[in-house]
């Protein structure tokens, strides 16, 4: 396949299910509770980019090069690129049904240097189960990230 564009499209929006995260732990469909820990399968991970205008998502990009809010507007062309917040994005699947969940700052750099790890054993993110953990921290949840026993 010369142009992936159409199957990343489609991808996208077919997880279109995103996980809230809050200090109490994370809010999945029908609960009313957080859940402070979660057992996942990480089925993919990449670069992503949102720009919030008070505190509300604006414009998304899930790949952090074309928006998906906007599929002709290219992030590096965009006027308000220095405004938009960084992130990973992680394809997840939780209890069977697929998930996104977009991390930021701390959370981000900890995944970051969870997969780190993993790749250093010779273990492939994709190839195992995973528990993420919300730590609580005033007013927002850090999520921290180690193998499922």
């Amino acid at each position: 396949m010369q142009d992936p564009q159409p199957l990343r499209a489609i991808l996208h929006r077919a997880l279109a299910r995103y996980l809230t995260v809050t200090s109490r732990g994370f809010l999945l469909d029908g609960q009313h509770e957080p859940v402070r820990r979660l057992v996942v399968r990480i089925l993919g991970y990449g670069g992503a980019r949102t720009l919030y205008q008070q505190r509300k998502p604006v414009c998304r990009s899930l790949d952090g090069v074309v928006a998906v809010t906007e599929p002709t507007k290219q992030c590096e062309a965009c006027a308000q690129h220095d405004s938009c917040t960084p992130q990973v994005r992680l394809d997840l699947v939780v209890d069977g049904k697929p998930h996104r969940l977009l991390l930021a700052f701390t959370s981000a750099k900890n995944f970051l240097a969870y997969a780190g790890r993993l790749d250093v054993q010779r273990i492939g993110v994709d190839s195992i189960q995973h528990e993420l953990v919300v730590v609580p921290r005033s007013g927002w949840g850090e999520i921290q990230f180690r193998e499922a026993r």
